[in-house]
This record gives C-alpha cells, sequence and structure tokens, in this order.
C-alpha cells in the first residue's frame, strides 16, 4: 500500500513503540519492524515517519524517555544502589547535553516558524498591494476604453457629417458662394 497517509491512530501507536522501546532499552529498530507487523508498513517506513515527523512533534516525550531509559540503566546495573557519584555524573551530563539539543532544536524550530508566519504576513501585504493596484488598473482601462470608444463615435459623426452634399449658397448677387472658400462663382 505505497502512499498511503498515516492516521492519527497509526502515529499515536508508532510513538507508543517507538518511546516505550526507548525507555526499555531496545533498539528503535526493533519497535519499528513490531508496530510495522501491526499497521502492515515496512519497518523502514515507520523509521521515516519517526525521524522525520513524530520525534520532531513531541522532543520533550523523547527526551524523557531517553531519561528514563539511563534511569532505569543505572537502576539495572548498579540495582537500587549507587555506589558513587562518579558513575552517576557522565549519565546526568549527558542528559544535560541531550536536554541542551533539544532546547536548541525547539529554539530554532520557534525561530523557523516565526520567520515563515513573517513571510507569510509580508505576502499577504504585498499580494494586497497588488490586488489593488490590479482593481485601479481596470478602473484606468475601463476609463481609457470608455474614451476610446467616445473618440470613435465622434469621428464616425464627423465623417457622416462630412459626407452629407455640400451646400449650396447663394449670396444677395445670385453668385454661388462656396461654403469653404467664401469664394463667389456666378451661376
Amino acid at each position: 500500500m505505497k502512499g498511503r497517509r498515516w492516521t492519527e491512530e497509526e502515529d499515536q501507536l508508532l510513538r507508543e513503540f517507538a518511546l516505550t522501546a526507548i525507555e526499555s532499552g531496545k533498539t528503535q529498530i526493533e519497535a519499528f519492524e513490531e508496530v510495522g507487523r501491526k499497521l502492515n508498513r515496512t519497518p523502514g517506513a515507520c523509521g521515516f515517519r519517526w525521524n522525520a515527523v513524530l520525534r520532531q512533534q513531541d522532543l520533550k516525550a523523547y527526551a524523557d524517555a531517553k531519561k528514563k531509559r539511563v534511569y532505569r540503566q543505572l537502576k539495572k546495573k548498579k540495582g537500587d544502589q549507587l555506589e558513587s557519584l562518579t558513575q552517576v555524573i557522565p549519565l546526568i551530563k549527558e542528559l544535560d547535553r541531550e536536554g541542551r539539543r533539544a532546547k536548541d532544536e525547539v529554539k530554532r524550530l520557534t525561530k523557523r516558524l516565526a520567520d515563515a508566519e513573517k513571510a507569510l504576513r509580508e505576502l499577504e501585504s504585498e499580494n494586497s498591494k497588488l490586488k489593488e493596484e490590479r482593481q485601479s488598473y481596470d478602473w484606468y482601462e475601463n476609463e481609457v476604453k470608455d474614451k476610446y470608444q467616445d473618440l470613435l463615435r465622434m469621428l464616425q459623426s464627423v465623417r457622416k457629417q462630412a459626407e452629407m452634399p455640400e451646400l449650396v449658397i447663394k449670396n444677395e448677387k445670385g453668385q454661388q458662394v462656396n461654403a469653404d472658400s467664401g469664394i463667389g462663382e456666378s451661376s
């Protein structure tokens, strides 16, 4: 079923299996194989979904699962007692590094989101301005077309008047007067 979308239930099941595997010390691959069988998906598809989407959505749960795993490992190695702080310090440092990495990732993603939202607002503003300019242009274009049509109608009217037969005017002496030149002609 290549290309099938992930449902919320599938995402939740994958998230639970992956976090449980991390907490218990199992490999994530084992979790991906197990959940893949249940969902009829490949382990690779499950691994990709976990690493590319789900883990990024809840970095705190991922860090908490790792902390629990470290705690269980410590407890398993030393029973219920820790022999010395020197054995715990490297694990605490690792947890601290993981926590800082998770915080940095959250900051980075938050900044990317803010930048994307800012870019979206700028594009929306530009789009609005372009729409206004387009409306203004459309109005102007219609005005020009209307004026052009008026001009064509006037030209047509002038042409029709120019096609009318010449008006013959005679002066009081009975001479024909040309309306264009004003020169008298005798008839």
